[in-house]
C-alpha cells in the first residue's frame, strides 16, 4: 500500500468481530494492549503488523480499525473496505486519498460502493 497506515470504519463492529475477520488476515493475530487503546498485532508476509480497535468513534455507532502497517493484503484502502463489508456483512466507511476533497468518503454497503460527502452524513 501506498502509506504506512490504512483506517476503515465498520457500523456496529465489537472488538471480538473484527478479532474474529482479523484473524482470517494475518498470522499469529493475538492482543498485546487493553489499554488505553485495545492493539493487536498479527504478521502478513513476515512483518509485524499492529491493529487498533477503537469502539464507537465520535460516540458513534463505528468502529475504527488502523492498520499501523504499510504493507497490507489488500491493495488499497478500498480494496480493505470491501474485503470488511464482504467478510462481516456490516457498513464500511473510508476516507478516499484526495487532498483536493478531504471529506470525500467510500461508503461500503448492501453489497454496493459509493463515494459520499461525509458532511451529508448524519451519523458519521
Amino acid at each position: 500500500m501506498a502509506h504506512d497506515t490504512t483506517e476503515i470504519y465498520v457500523r456496529g463492529l465489537t472488538e471480538e468481530d473484527a478479532a474474529d475477520w482479523l484473524r482470517e488476515a494475518f498470522d499469529g493475530l493475538e492482543k498485546v494492549q487493553d489499554a488505553p487503546i485495545v492493539t493487536y498485532e498479527g504478521q502478513y508476509e513476515g512483518d509485524t503488523v499492529p491493529v487498533q480497535i477503537t469502539e464507537q468513534v465520535r460516540n458513534r455507532p463505528y468502529t475504527s480499525v488502523w492498520f499501523n502497517a504499510p504493507d497490507l493484503p489488500w491493495g488499497s484502502v478500498s480494496e480493505c473496505a470491501r474485503a470488511a463489508h464482504e467478510a462481516l456483512g456490516a457498513e464500511v466507511l473510508c476516507y478516499l486519498d484526495q487532498p483536493e476533497e478531504p471529506w470525500l468518503i467510500l461508503r461500503v454497503a448492501g453489497g454496493e460502493a459509493e463515494r459520499v460527502d461525509e458532511r451529508t452524513l448524519d451519523d458519521f
